[in-house]
């Protein structure tokens, strides 16, 4: 059976990558400490948008998905799941907050 994080990983993988423009930008990064479970998505500036949806509801989602599979494939595992985007700090939208 696939650890915990390798599963997170190849769930979030490809759900994310059926709603981007450019799945071949996507790097997924899962870690586990004792507490959490912390998912960092990194994909092409343009697709952050649709990664985070509408009032972050395609985000939330996500983590949905990512708890239900958490508590169901693995049970007894309390850890909360986060996800973030990891953001390229050269984009336009760094620049204009500083």
């Amino acid at each position: 059976m696939a650890s915990i994080t390798e599963t997170i990983k190849e769930l979030i993988e490809y759900l994310v990558k059926k709603i981007v423009d450019k799945p071949n930008e996507i790097e997924i990064n899962v870690s586990s400490t004792t507490k959490s479970i912390i998912v960092q998505i990194k994909s092409a500036k343009e697709d952050i948008g649709k990664i985070v949806g509408r009032t972050g509801r395609t985000i939330n989602a996500l983590k949905i998905i990512t708890t239900v599979v958490k508590n169901t494939q693995f049970l007894g595992d309390k850890k909360d799941v986060f996800i973030e985007i990891i953001e390229d700090e050269k984009t336009d939208f760094y620049k204009n907050r500083k």
